[in-house]
């Protein structure tokens, strides 16, 4: 082979460029390698000897220069020791001592150490709770400004370059100092130092002025702010209602409300065999005070307050009520009223015969008969007037207020009178009913003159809402002018203060009409009493304000104030609500002239029975007034599938001031007949008014229509349709040949009756409806694809299943019901297990069914058993639960949970109870056992030393701790290890060596 000269220069370059690589490589092989290097303009990543990454260094994308690590690689700090925390005047000293609770010695990446201060002692830190920060890895101190002088609790939090944080250390208790008289010179502050007025009320500690110190007559009646004289100053029975005098006598007499939070107020004056009767509290589907009366078994239940009975004055009686057991159970009650004579004690029934406890007044309901289906009734009844002398009065009910009861000509009071659980009387019963509220109350007018007012002492705050109706305005006072745009809307209007004069003819259309007719379920809506109380109880930042109210003394206040917007809201009451039912909700509310927020607003939440929200109805202003009272009224409806609604106030998005609320409203619309009876005559009807599709189906009949009155040229043309035409009035004669097609026949017009026998060939019927009719045999499906419900024969042994298709591509077999008989045998013979199972639908692709399994006991041959499971295939995870009731005392009882994760044979747990205990296959775990590993260094050789543990939450009443040291040389170098302080919350450790080297030690807390 021979190059020619060309050839021979390109092996020549060849050469000397596999030389210069083989020179290059070797001396990289000998050279560092970052000899002569440089990062131009960029960062270089940096690995640990596993490959994994740390960090970077270089110029990072935000232009800087730096060593960054990676946070997800990085280890959080150790644990810092204790702080040391001494009082400061309204603050705090903190310090650190640098060390480690679980280190020798600072990281290499250590930032900084956190502060945090909470209120309690389990609180968790996080930015909430910083307070400061100490950047010395030797240690440091901080002084923080604490508000107020309670109690707080303070703990460290190591963070590194990361900004990764590691666990809390122990947290230790401290408070702010206060000046007191000790950190003044003795007479240093005297008399003549005292600015004018500098010893305010607020300056005066709690009690600090006695009895003693006030001059006889010093408190004067212009000397008591108003509303200072609250309930809680007056002595039990101080005040009753023949004490009261004037218009607050009068108000007390006519309303009477009680929530069944009182156990004192009722009487039981007879019970059946093996009763009881109980109050309850805490019952949040209670509509009115989440507090119930309880009757087990017969009850018979006598008001301790006693009304007196004005005979011209129409009561209103009312009472909710239900039963609650046993499952699927029927009883019966009554609620009205007692007859009672004029010494107030003794009953006078509707006969007028003394002292009997029967026979009264039963107004509200008579023997009404419930049932646990019904949920909450409420009765509602009417009394107005005596009876002649010598007539009996009335027995009830009494439920229209047109037709209302009377009672005996010798009753002068009356009081509330319930019976519960009447099916058992004179015998055991095993019904539960409960009350929610009762009321009793006049509805009463009267005369009130200058004795009963102050001049200018009618504001128009002090108002009520629709107090001044038509017939109190002079004529033509009021016209247009007077009335703000939308300013009259149907909560404005009385009954009959709107006359007809005054309407526009077509002004007012049915859908503007609401009648709102039941009492206010609030049992306390201006929040002066124990529900306020409780209101505001609920919420750390609610306040019933008793300072502060529109024309009452209280309010309900929300504070607004927060450092991010914030949403805050108080309940008033949970409702229970049917689909469509109506509510009508109001309430005043005043804004602070600091307030700042989005919205204010007074809505119903509405929600399934497990608590799922559906919507909201809200009445709300974006803009509100700021520094006066405005109001809320309105009527929202339930939506679909809500069973309860949750009434609310509500602050939106704010971060400073506050809102009261006051003189709140909660009243189910009432549903009904809105027009009386013969209340629309022809003259009342405009013109032109009422059109065809005004007029329900079938509304008009013959009977109402004058002879010839309709003639052809008074019909529109298709004006007269098939359910505008009277039964049988179109014969087959007026009918021409041909005429009706199927377009013109009604889906569901034609039925087997008005079919020939044999009429109907073929195997497949659809559509429609089958009644009162037996299908034997085939399939009967809703339809032949897609979305149905198929019901067929089952295999060999089935007996029969309906199958759920949900027509979706995603499915892969339908959800099933299925019963089946099952061929068994054992060694008696063959047997039959009748069983049934319900499968849930797989998806496409997938095999796994989650399902229950049901099979009843076989007398002689097998006992009771279901199996509930949740993917019944190998290779996903399983979790299932069998249990197995025994046929006879050799086989045993037994439930098993069981679960597998996926895929087959990886880890799994199970619990099985038997009748010899409880068996567990896997870690047991409980909140009343805690465990865990410590450090202590002891402070000096052979000297108890303690280490606190805190923070637990254990479950039970009673708790003992054990501690044992990890040493190999027990008894000797370790001589000792107890604990003492053992709680709930934590134990204290001591350890005891004969020298100072850190020792480990176990610890178990168990609570009984």
């Amino acid at each position: 082979m021979s190059f020619g000269l060309d050839e021979r220069e390109q092996a020549r370059q060849f050469a000397a460029y596999f030389k210069d690589l083989e020179d290059r490589l070797a001396a990289l092989e000998r050279s560092n390698q970052l000899n002569n290097a440089s990062i131009e303009g960029g960062s270089l990543d940096i690995y640990d000897e596993e490959g994994a990454f740390k960090g970077s260094i270089g110029v990072q994308p935000d232009g800087g220069v730096a060593l960054v690590p990676d946070p997800l690689n990085t280890e959080p700090p150790p644990i810092p020791t204790a702080p040391t925390v001494e009082s400061a005047l309204a603050g705090l000293l903190i310090g650190w001592d640098g060390q480690w609770d679980d280190a020798s010695e600072a990281p290499s990446d250590f930032a900084l150490v956190q502060v945090h201060v909470g209120t309690t002692e389990g609180f968790t830190p996080d930015v909430t709770t910083q307070v400061a920060t100490i950047t010395a890895p030797l240690g440091g101190s901080v002084t923080v400004h604490i508000e107020g002088y309670d109690a707080v609790w303070v703990c460290l939090v190591g963070q590194n370059t990361a900004a990764l944080t590691g666990d809390p250390s122990p947290k230790v208790q401290g408070q702010a100092r206060q000046a007191v008289e000790q950190d003044l010179v003795d007479g240093m502050v005297t008399e003549v130092k005292l600015a004018e007025a500098a010893v305010t009320a607020a300056k005066l500690a709690l009690g600090a002025v006695g009895s003693t110190a006030l001059a006889d007559g010093a408190v004067l009646e212009e000397k008591l702010a108003q509303a200072a004289v609250t309930l809680g100053k007056i002595a039990e029975g101080a005040v009753t209602l023949n004490a009261l005098g004037g218009a607050l006598s009068d108000s007390a007499a006519q309303r009477y409300v009680d929530a069944m939070g009182d156990p004192a107020a009722w009487t039981v004056t007879e019970k059946g065999t093996g009763a009881t009767w109980t109050h309850l509290s805490g019952i949040t589907d209670a509509p009115t005070g989440q507090t119930v009366g309880q009757a087990a078994g017969y009850n018979r239940l006598l008001g301790n307050n006693a009304l007196p009975y004005e005979p011209g004055v129409l009561y209103r009686l009312s009472a909710r009520v239900r039963l609650i057991g046993p499952a699927g159970g029927t009883d019966s009650f009554y609620v009205g009223v007692a007859g009672i004579g004029a010494d107030g004690q003794t009953l006078v029934n509707r006969n007028g015969t003394v002292g009997s406890p029967s026979s009264h007044y039963y107004v509200a309901a008579s023997g009404k008969t419930i049932t646990t289906g019904d949920g909450w009734v409420q009765v509602i009844g009417f009394l107005n007037g005596r009876a002649a002398a010598g007539v009996a009065g009335s027995a009830g009910p009494n439920n229209d207020p047109r037709a209302a009861g009377l009672v005996h000509a010798d009753v002068r009071f009356i009081a509330p009178y319930v019976w519960l659980c009447y099916n058992g009387v004179g015998a055991t019963s095993t019904s539960v009913m409960q009350v929610d509220c009762v009321t009793l109350e006049a509805l009463k007018t009267g005369i009130v003159d200058s004795v009963n007012l102050v001049a200018g002492s009618v504001t128009t705050a002090a108002l009520a809402t629709d107090s001044v109706t038509a017939g109190k305005v002079a004529a033509d006072a009021i016209s247009a002018r007077e009335l703000k745009a939308g300013s009259v809307t149907a909560s404005e209007l009385s009954a009959g203060s709107v006359t007809t004069p005054a309407i526009a003819a077509g002004t007012i259309t049915a859908d503007k009409l609401t009648i709102v007719g039941s009492p206010n379920v609030l049992p306390d809506p201006s929040f002066e009493g124990a529900g306020g109380a409780a209101i505001a109880a609920k919420y750390t930042y609610t306040v019933q304000d008793t300072a502060f109210g529109n024309g009452s003394p209280s309010s309900l206040k929300i504070d607004a104030t927060s450092a991010t917007a914030v949403t805050r809201a108080a309940e008033l009451t949970l409702l229970p609500v049917l689909p469509g039912d109506q509510v009508y909700v109001a309430t005043d509310y005043y804004p602070s002239a600091t307030w700042v927020g989005t919205e204010i607003n007074v809505h119903v939440r509405w929600e399934k029975a497990d608590g799922t929200i559906l919507s909201y109805s809200k009445l709300a202003n974006t803009a509100p007034t700021k520094g006066a009272w405005a109001r809320f009224a309105g009527t929202v409806t339930a939506p679909t599938d809500a069973v309860q609604g949750r009434v609310r106030v509500e602050s939106l998005s704010g971060t400073a001031g506050a809102v009261w609320f006051d003189n709140a409203a909660v009243r189910p619309v009432v549903p009904g007949v809105q027009i009386a009876d013969g209340a629309i005559t022809a003259p009342k009807i405009l013109a032109g008014a009422i059109t065809t599709d005004k007029l329900a189906a079938l509304s008009i009949t013959a009977e109402k229509i004058a002879a010839l009155a309709i003639t052809t040229d008074k019909l529109a043309a298709l004006s007269i349709t098939a359910d505008k035409l009277d039964v049988n009035s179109v014969t087959a004669t007026k009918i021409a040949a041909g005429a009706i097609e199927a377009t013109h026949i009604k889906a569901g017009a034609i039925t087997t009756s008005a079919l020939a026998a044999d009429a109907i060939t073929g195997k497949t019927i659809t559509g429609g409806a089958i009644n009162g009719a037996t299908v034997t045999g085939g399939v009967l499906r809703t339809a032949a694809s897609g979305q149905r419900v198929v019901i067929e024969p089952g295999g060999s042994n089935e007996v029969g299943s309906i199958k759920f298709y949900s027509g979706s591509s995603f499915e892969g077999a339908p959800g099933q019901v299925v019963t089946n008989i099952a061929l068994m045998s054992d060694g008696s013979g063959n047997w039959e297990q009748p069983s049934a199972s319900l499968l849930g639908p797989a998806s496409a692709g997938s095999a796994a069914r989650t399902g229950l399994y049901l099979a009843p006991r076989v007398p002689g041959h097998s006992g009771a058993g279901f199996n509930l499971y949740a993917n019944d295939v190998s290779g996903v995870g399983t979790a299932q639960i069998n249990a197995y009731g025994a046929e006879d005392s050799a086989v045993g009882s037994s439930i098993e949970l069981s679960v597998r994760d996926a895929p087959s044979g990886s880890a799994a747990a199970s619990a099985k109870l038997t009748s010899s205990g409880l068996t567990v296959a896997g870690v047991l775990k409980a909140d009343s056992i805690a465990t865990g590993r410590v450090n202590i260094t002891p402070s000096a050789n052979n000297t108890p030393t303690p280490l606190s543990i805190t923070g637990l939450n254990l479950k039970g009443s009673t708790f003992r701790g054990f501690a044992t040291a990890s040493t190999t040389v027990p008894g000797t170098v370790v001589t000792g290890v107890g604990v003492t302080n053992v709680s709930a919350t934590g134990l204290t450790i001591w350890l005891t060596r004969t020298n100072t080297t850190s020792t480990s030690a176990d610890w178990m807390v168990i609570g009984s």
